[in-house]
């Protein structure tokens, strides 16, 4: 696996930064989904999920991984939906 994220490190350093910064805010909006509760705020969960999203789009748009560009996009949509829902 070191071996791996070298690689990446070495030849694919924006994917690899993309893709560790997007998991990053997946675990972050869990994080604050299992430390809050019920008290949590939506309107945060639902950003940071967008912005992790749109960085493992890029990450498998730069792939070429077109299920993975798939959930993601309908990630997205999904969260942005309920962003607007909420503004109305």
């Amino acid at each position: 696996m070191i071996g791996w994220v070298k690689k990446d490190w070495e030849y694919n350093r924006f994917r690899l930064i993309c893709e560790t910064f997007g998991s990053l805010c997946f675990l972050i909006a869990l994080g604050l989904i299992s430390w809050y509760g019920d008290d949590v705020s939506i309107k945060n969960v639902l950003t940071i999920q967008v912005i992790g999203g749109t960085l493992h789009a890029i990450n498998a748009y730069l792939r070429k991984s077109l299920n993975l560009l798939l959930l993601n996009v309908t990630v997205n949509l999904m969260c942005i939906s309920g962003l607007i829902k909420m503004s109305i």
